[in-house]
């Protein structure tokens, strides 16, 4: 295996140290003779739309290096003019300012003034371009985004890169698309997401769990949270600035980690300008909420900074006695103990005391089958309120460090303790008889289940030019443990009518009766040490990035090292266009269980590749950024849900996705934003021994066959306009339009899901711009499926559910 794994990293060393070699020698023997070139002579990527002369000067900053002086008052209220294009910081800084009536001087070599022509350079007050934390910044790789456009990332690289200069798909949810959606879940957030399904047609009924069923490029996606595996921390997306879809392998910065992608979820941070909003909400379904966010500084000088967000929500849903209830709230602080050193900690708690049942569904027979027994009402329950308990509680605590030793030399920390307790009683589907108008049923508990995690990551950033060419290094350290420990037990439950089904008829008396009080405890321990190391490398307009990792990791007896590894290249034209190419590789330990012939058994580990070609393209002077992708993945070892047991799953071999994705983002105008995206995949079993029943009951292979709930075709549009004042001050509408093709709905491919369209629509009103008197508070109503179609999804004959009716929803705000 050594010599294998030696041969794999081979290419990539080689590459590397081609390049590598091939920039430092001139670069040492031409040292003498750059050593007095100004910065402004060199050449940079630039793509800053037209804005306010101050932010545009702090996106200069991030590009080109160069800090900018100028004076306040001269300024005024002065708008900088679009630029975009590779060219020098002299020549940018030049058209940037070219609206404003001032002109620039370089005073070193990263360093510049702007002034009034022909007057003496007497600045008075002056603001130092740029001079802001990274998180003021909106189009930051950690800043809420502009619009529905986001043009920066840290998800793939670990690094602030910009996306037209990254090699690989990332997609951004951000903070004002999450604002006009008012999701309640992360599944939710990601409808209007090309690569993205989510396998539970009732998405935006929250569960205790955090792990959102959300699969990308047709695998499972596990979820990170600044850049760490997500163990307990709160992401509903009142919580978030942003939400980042990272498609294809991505083992090589993260360790463990599906091929399909992941998602990176950025919390909130506090902000130096003082801020709140409160929110009550009401919607159909028994739906109330209340939220309150608060940030600011809490000293004169501003380095401290807080912020407080808390939440409580209570509802129903369209299925009888499913109930969900969450209690959430989350503390921040932020020191900035000098111009280069800050660090933030943030606290979380949630409490869920119930939740919706995850193992009860409905029968295909009756719901997406004709049967002779009738349609089965949306609303049907199929388990019993009196064996119905899902509940869970989480703590967490986070700290992140960051220092400057100089500018191109950075050290970042990110550090996280969490906890959690839950627990879950419920029945779960079985199989159903027609004739006897009968859906059998069992019992399932899994008690005093409890766990903790400890994570961290660590990396130093050092930037070098090695003659013409750009270096931007990353050194890096992760470490994982996690441990759990819970007890479990099963046992028989009487069956019950399709049609008239009994309730109270089980309880947990008689589940204790048929165990005997009696259950099977398991602990689990896992732990995870990775070095990684990245070059992102800049040539004129090519960007090259290699990437490397080597992890240790354990799991109960199982003891594996992976190495792992990435190259991307792409070029960025004068005109905005970026074609690349990726390649990478993965490597993952499944934690879970497989149930075969009645053992509990550990799943051999994930490894693939995938190969990726696209086109990313920012239109010139637009705020704007679209995407086109082709890949080819293969993972070995994949596991799906086992369709008689969905709490565990089977192992299938071999998968092979195929697709094509596409992405287009614009702020149009002002007030106008727009998304639309286009799926095309097939994901299908590639190699397996597996067979499968069809709906018949003839046993065939699953060779070949197709993954089940994963649409060939997805396509999917949301438009946002704010009416100009002289119509209607303050409102703003948007609409939303979201297609999925069929699907297959059991493993042996004998039966589908239909296609399905839904509309999803809202509106908002800031009441303070008709009345003054009231300036903050606004109004807001989201409807999604607002035709109210009726469509189901199913992943076998016992298991399906019917995607949500209408979900009406309004909120009362002030934000002040």
């Amino acid at each position: 295996m050594d010599d294998i794994r030696r041969n794999a990293s081979a290419p990539l060393v080689s590459l590397y140290l081609t390049l590598l070699t091939s920039t430092i020698a001139p670069g040492l023997l031409s040292r003498a003779a750059h050593a007095a070139e100004s910065n402004s002579e060199a050449t940079h990527h630039f793509s800053i739309p037209a804005q306010p002369l101050r932010t545009a000067l702090q996106h200069y900053l991030e590009q080109s290096g160069v800090q900018v002086a100028y004076p306040t008052l001269a300024a005024g209220n002065a708008r900088s003019t679009a630029i975009s294009g590779t060219m020098t910081a002299q020549e940018a800084l030049t058209r940037l300012a070219t609206a404003t009536g001032l002109s620039p001087r370089f005073t070193g070599a990263h360093s510049a003034t702007l002034g009034k022509e022909n007057s003496a350079i007497m600045l008075g007050p002056v603001r130092v371009g740029g001079r802001v934390t990274v998180l003021q910044d909106a189009q930051s790789a950690y800043g809420p985004g502009v619009g529905f456009v986001a043009t920066r990332s840290a998800s793939a690289t670990r690094t602030d890169t910009p996306l037209i200069s990254t090699p690989k798909s990332v997609y951004v949810v951000t903070r004002q698309q999450m604002d006009d959606l008012q999701p309640l879940t992360i599944g939710a957030a990601l409808r209007y997401t090309p690569g993205v399904v989510s396998l539970t047609a009732n998405d935006s009924t929250p569960s205790a769990s955090l792990f959102q069923p959300v699969h990308q490029r047709g695998f499972e996606s596990y979820t990170f949270v600044d850049g760490l595996l997500n163990g307990t921390s709160v992401t509903d997306p009142f919580f978030l600035d942003r939400i980042e879809a990272l498609s294809g392998p991505s083992s090589v910065m993260y360790g463990q980690a599906n091929p399909g992608g992941l998602i990176n979820m950025t919390l909130k941070r506090p902000t130096e300008k003082a801020q709140g909003q409160a929110n009550v909400g009401f919607g159909n379904y028994g739906r109330y909420q209340g939220q309150i966010d608060l940030s600011g500084p809490l000293n004169k000088s501003r380095t401290v900074l807080y912020r407080l967000i808390g939440m409580g929500v209570t509802q129903g849903s369209q299925t009888q006695y499913n109930h969900y209830k969450r209690l959430a709230t989350q503390g921040d602080i932020e020191w900035k103990i000098d111009k280069k050193t800050d660090i933030t900690l943030i606290g979380q708690f949630a409490y869920d005391p119930q939740s919706w049942s995850p193992w009860i569904g409905i029968p295909a027979y009756g719901s997406l089958i004709k049967s002779p027994t009738g349609r089965i009402p949306v609303s049907r329950f199929y388990g019993d309120p009196a064996f119905n308990e899902n509940w869970n509680r989480q703590y967490m605590l986070e700290a992140l460090f960051h220092h400057e030793f100089t500018k191109n030399l950075q050290f970042n920390v990110t550090a996280r303790f969490d906890a959690q307790s839950d627990g879950s009683c419920s029945l779960m589907s079985g199989a159903v008889d027609v004739t006897k108008n009968i859906m059998k049923r069992s019992a399932f508990c899994n008690s005093d289940a409890h766990g903790r995690s400890s994570q961290l990551t660590a990396n130093v950033s050092y930037k070098m030019k090695t003659g013409p060419v750009s270096h931007s290094f990353l050194v890096g350290v992760d470490y994982r443990g996690q441990w759990s420990q819970g007890s479990w037990g099963f046992a028989s439950a009487p069956a019950v009518s399709i049609t008239d089904p009994l309730y109270n008829q089980y309880t947990f008396s008689d589940y204790i009766q048929a165990t005997g009080g009696k259950s099977t405890t398991e602990k689990y321990a896992y732990w995870q040490d990775g070095i990684y190391f990245q070059d992102q490398i800049n040539w004129r307009r090519f960007y090259v990035t290699l990437a490397g990792r080597q992890d240790w990791n354990g799991y109960g007896k199982m003891f594996n090292r992976p190495f792992t590894w990435n190259v991307g290249i792409n070029y960025v034209s004068k005109i905005g266009l970026a074609p690349y190419f990726n390649y990478s590789k993965s490597f993952m330990p499944q934690t879970g269980k497989v149930y075969s012939a009645g053992n509990l058994v550990q799943p051999d580990p994930l490894s693939g590749h995938q190969w990726e070609v696209g086109l990313k393209y920012q239109i010139p002077h637009l705020q704007s950024f679209m995407t086109v992708a082709y890949y080819d993945l293969s993972e070995n070892n994949v596991l799906v849900s086992d369709p008689y047991f969905p709490q565990y799953s089977s192992e299938i071999g071999q998968v092979k996705s195929r697709g094509v994705e596409v992405s287009a983002h614009a702020n149009l105008a002002q007030g106008l934003d727009l998304i639309l995206n286009y799926t095309w995949n097939k994901v299908y079993n590639s190699r397996t021994t597996l067979t499968g029943n069809t709906i018949s009951g003839e046993s065939v292979s699953l060779l070949g066959k197709r993954l089940v709930q994963q649409p060939t075709n997805a396509a999917s549009g949301f438009l946002d306009y704010h009416l100009p004042k002289s119509l209607a001050p303050g409102l703003s509408v948007n609409f939303g339009v979201r297609y999925q093709d069929k699907s297959w709905a059991d493993q042996a491919n004998s039966f589908r899901n239909p296609s399905f369209i839904l509309f999803d629509t809202g509106m908002s009103w800031n009441a303070g711009e008709v009345f003054k008197a009231v300036n903050g508070l606004n109004f807001r109503l989201n409807m999604t499926n607002f035709a109210n179609n009726t469509y189901v999804q199913c992943g076998s004959t016992r298991f399906c559910h019917y995607g949500n009716q209408r979900v009406v929803y309004g909120t009362i705000g002030y934000h002040w």
